[in-house]
């Protein structure tokens, strides 16, 4: 073989090899709403791969520091209004879905009727974070478990108002659990 002929080679190697990585890397398909209004986040929607945060609570294989709360009644949250008309205060919470959790875990609103949760890519979160009206938020959100890390998601539970915020957290598999997050409230 020529000089010329193992460099062509080698160069078809290494592309099918980084093509090979990047198909590989994530399994899901990007974000998109799914039938029953919730959304779906891949791998490539997450902020990327994290160790676990000793401050973080975890209820079933998704972690935040979020999940203890703001009882703060007086604190100040940011405000969004949906293009159906609704305004929310959201609590920002960066969620973690822990390798163990594959291939993923849904986290849906229970309580209030009222509370919505908005999650997005990196990019979408602060695309959003700056517009002035949103879509119409789900109740639920499904966010994929990936690697051999935790995946972090940017996100937030919108609330009318103040609130004690049930959430239930569940796999394809393995019973479900809940948290209740204190949102402008001293304790739920």
């Amino acid at each position: 073989m020529t000089s010329h002929a193992v460099s062509a080679a080698a160069r078809k190697l290494a592309i099918l090899a980084v093509s090979g990585a990047a198909l590989s890397a994530c399994s899901h398909p990007a974000a998109r709403p799914a039938a029953g209004g919730i959304t779906v986040l891949s791998c490539r929607d997450s902020a990327g791969p994290q160790g676990a945060d000793p401050a973080a609570r975890s209820v079933n294989g998704v972690e935040s520091a979020a999940w203890h709360g703001d009882t703060n009644a007086y604190d100040t949250l940011p405000r969004w209004r949906g293009r159906d008309g609704h305004r929310y205060l959201i609590w920002k919470t960066y969620l973690a879905v822990a390798p163990e959790a594959r291939p993923y875990r849904t986290i849906t609103v229970t309580s209030p009727a009222s509370a919505r949760l908005f999650y997005a890519s990196p990019a979408r979160w602060g695309t959003a974070s700056g517009a002035a009206v949103i879509s119409p938020p789900p109740r639920a959100v499904r966010l994929a478990a990936c690697g051999r890390r935790f995946a972090g998601f940017t996100g937030g539970i919108l609330v009318a108002r103040p609130a004690c915020v049930t959430l239930k957290v569940t796999g394809p598999a393995g019973k479900p659990a809940t948290v209740t997050v204190p949102i402008l409230v001293t304790r739920c």
